[in-house]
């Protein structure tokens, strides 16, 4: 993804997998809350944040990659927070420009959750080989994202009791 990898978290795609150039609806990721779900579910703390960081990389990620670009922010909103996703929006803008766009998941391999109040952190390992940055016009990929990639996120609850990621980076120094 990026060394900065937020424009990566488009381009975190972009450098994190690879695959096929597929391409995703414009539409936004379902309406109800995958917190809100877990919380009538009576799962703990831990699980709602897993629940949305998951919701995050499989659903909302991809569906604003394929998003008309004044549809990228709401569809990022619901599990997504600032400085991430203007960040992300943003990020997004630059492969438009360059006439590239991302494609593909990032999978959740694996998590260990920390819940401080209304913060918490996730660090994971994310199976990003079906990822990546491709020319958006011929389809074919650019970048290619790898098997095993560590992340960090950080996530807020909001006042509507939603958790929502503020901020991925991706520690060059680990492995997972």
């Amino acid at each position: 993804m990026w060394v900065v990898r937020a424009l990566a978290a488009v381009s975190l795609v972009a450098l994190g997998g690879c695959g096929a150039g597929e391409s995703y609806g414009s539409l936004p990721p379902p309406a109800h809350s995958s917190s809100a779900a877990c919380a009538a579910a009576g799962c703990g703390e831990a699980e709602v944040v897993v629940a949305q960081y998951r919701r995050f990389w499989a659903e909302s990620l991809p569906a604003a990659s394929g998003a008309a670009p004044g549809l990228r922010r709401a569809v990022l909103a619901p599990v997504t927070a600032e400085p991430e996703l203007t960040h992300l929006v943003r990020s997004l803008a630059v492969l438009d420009g360059k006439g590239q766009r991302s494609y593909g998941t990032d999978a959740p391999v694996s998590q260990t959750v920390r819940v401080n109040g209304l913060a918490a952190q996730v660090d994971g390992c994310l199976d990003s080989s079906r990822s990546g940055v491709a020319d958006a016009i011929t389809g074919k990929p650019i970048t290619r994202g790898v098997a095993r990639n560590p992340v960090s996120v950080e996530m807020v609850r909001g006042p509507d009791e939603i958790w929502r990621v503020a901020a991925v980076t991706y520690p060059g120094d680990t492995t997972c």
